[in-house]
């Protein structure tokens, strides 16, 4: 089952929250590849999930994945890093 660590859901919580995307909002993760194989993903913050994405939540944070990108996230872990600018680095990991 694809997871989120307590970083992600603050993360997650704090983006959506200033761009006032509260309880329906949430990070939409595409993905391109397969993870194993350092695929490239990218992230952004959506109001809404699209009609053919799924709904992975923890508590109130949300995460949009595609049927696919869900599949192929199962045994994974989605964790955060702030650089040095307060930005926000997202990864991917095993989950343990």
């Amino acid at each position: 089952m694809f997871t989120l660590t307590g970083a992600a859901t603050e993360a997650i919580n704090q983006l959506t929250a200033s761009q006032n995307f509260h309880a329906e909002g949430g990070l939409r993760l595409t993905l391109d590849g397969l993870p194993e194989d350092g695929a490239a993903f990218a992230v952004d913050v959506a109001a809404y999930p699209a009609a053919e994405e799924d709904i992975i939540a923890t508590g109130d944070t949300q995460v949009f994945l595609a049927r696919e990108t869900r599949v192929r996230l199962a045994d994974k872990t989605l964790d955060v890093r702030k650089d040095i600018n307060g930005h926000y680095a997202f990864h991917i990991t095993t989950t343990p």
